[in-house]
């Protein structure tokens, strides 16, 4: 006679919270080109208390190996 090891009791997994990252917004920014336009930024949104003058980032997002800048 074999004999298993008993999983985790359903009250002991409902015990713990379920974890949720915070993400910090993203730019969002579409790309300027037209037959790129479904294309959006993928970095971090710009902090809106930046100093006056300060330059927008260089908008980028990934798509497997290719990168889209602007």
């Amino acid at each position: 006679m074999t004999t298993k090891a008993k999983g985790k009791a359903d009250d002991e997994t409902a015990a713990e919270p379920a974890k949720v990252e915070e993400q910090a917004p993203r730019c969002g920014a579409p790309h300027y080109l037209p037959a790129l336009a479904h294309i959006h930024c993928a970095e971090p949104a710009q902090d809106p208390d930046r100093a006056p003058g300060t330059p927008d980032h260089q908008h980028r997002h990934q798509d497997g190996e290719a990168i889209y800048t602007w």
